[in-house]
């Protein structure tokens, strides 16, 4: 799977390259962060790079911990005129602002997401459609059309950053949809009944690759560090070489979304410019 996700990302690059170089618009992100979370760090960095690849400003907002409140947050919301998006986790019980879809780069407000589910959507959560990505390219070579219609789709997970927008998307796009959260018997499940696996619930070892049957896709969306070592919510199991496809992690899921930053703040500038 490494492959197809190297050869997804050079492709909707170089077409995001190609569309900056034509539209000659403006784009412009800012990444507001709040404290010093390690993880955050690694993940801002990685779109700021993105963004200075293509000669892009990305504006990067850093709050301290201790003296920033809800209002503050909520008053750079207010006053955002370009994409934007807030790094998660925040700490202190701070929410991320409900932003208006028309600056909602990560597509996590409700604006967005009730577009979403009304299917007038003009930006996908980013991690959302890294995964449709991901099924579109693996059954492109083998059907025509509409690759969604009627796939049995297993998601685990149910956050509003994944789980959900994901289950409405495929839904949207005529698949079979089956939604499983923490309180599922994951147990009682039998998982080789489903084309596509989406395992999204930020906790190693919630299926491992001993469970997984030829021709199935498996999409682990997860990132855990276990052992100093990145690894997924899929348990690779020494002794199995699964028969199924799995994307990798690190170098799957992730390296799509952060490029669906900078399509989607693409988008946004886009439609406002018009």
């Amino acid at each position: 799977m490494k492959e197809v996700i190297s050869s997804l990302y050079e492709s909707k690059m170089a077409a995001l390259k190609a569309k900056i170089d034509a539209e000659k618009f403006d784009v412009k992100l800012t990444i507001v962060t709040v404290g010093d979370d390690p993880a955050s760090k690694v993940y801002v960095r990685n779109k700021i790079r993105l963004f200075d690849e293509l000669g892009l400003p990305c504006e990067h907002i850093i709050l301290d911990e201790a003296g920033t409140t809800q209002a503050d947050l909520d008053g750079l919301a207010a006053r955002a005129d370009h994409p934007m998006l807030f790094q998660l986790p925040l700490p202190n019980g701070l929410v991320a602002p409900d932003l208006p879809a028309a600056v909602d780069v990560d597509g996590f407000g409700s604006e967005t997401l009730g577009q979403l589910v009304l299917g007038q959507n003009a930006v996908l959560p980013c991690t959302v459609q890294a995964v449709i990505d991901i099924i579109d390219q693996h059954y492109a070579e083998n059907t025509s059309g509409n690759h969604f219609s009627g796939l049995k789709v297993a998601v685990i997970g149910r956050s509003n950053i994944v789980g959900k927008p994901l289950v409405v998307e495929l839904i949207n796009r005529q698949s079979t949809v089956s939604s499983f959260n923490s309180r599922s018997d994951l147990a009682a499940v039998d998982w080789t009944t489903f084309d596509v696996i989406v395992v999204a619930t930020g906790y190693h070892g919630t299926l491992d690759n001993s469970q997984f049957v030829e021709g199935q896709l498996i999409i682990d969306v997860g990132i855990n560090r276990i052992d100093g070592k990145l690894v997924g919510d899929i348990k690779h199991l020494d002794d199995v070489v699964s028969p199924a496809a799995i994307t990798p992690v690190p170098g799957g899921v992730g390296r799509l979304t952060c490029l669906h930053v900078l399509g989607n703040a693409i988008k946004l500038c886009e439609m406002k410019q018009r």
